[in-house]
């Protein structure tokens, strides 16, 4: 457990003091992007005649948004 902490307490420090805030809102912005542009993608797919649920869009929506709380959390938490 000691050795997650400590994985974490250096991503943190790396995100914090390593990355300038223009690299680390620039990272943000691009995850966050294609985030959003997938999941609206998945719900206009969602609603085509065939009535197939596109998973893999959905769950590279989720996995970008999360990227991007992660690094969220890491910078101001």
């Amino acid at each position: 457990m000691s050795m997650l902490c400590n994985l974490w307490t250096d991503f943190q420090h790396w995100i914090s003091n390593d990355w300038t805030d223009v690299t680390f809102y620039i990272v943000m912005s691009i995850f966050a992007i294609i985030g959003l542009l997938a999941l609206v993608s998945f719900v206009k797919g969602s609603y085509n005649k065939d009535g197939k649920i596109k998973w893999l869009k959905l769950i590279g929506s989720v996995i970008c948004l999360a990227i991007v709380g992660v690094l969220c959390a890491a910078k101001f938490a």
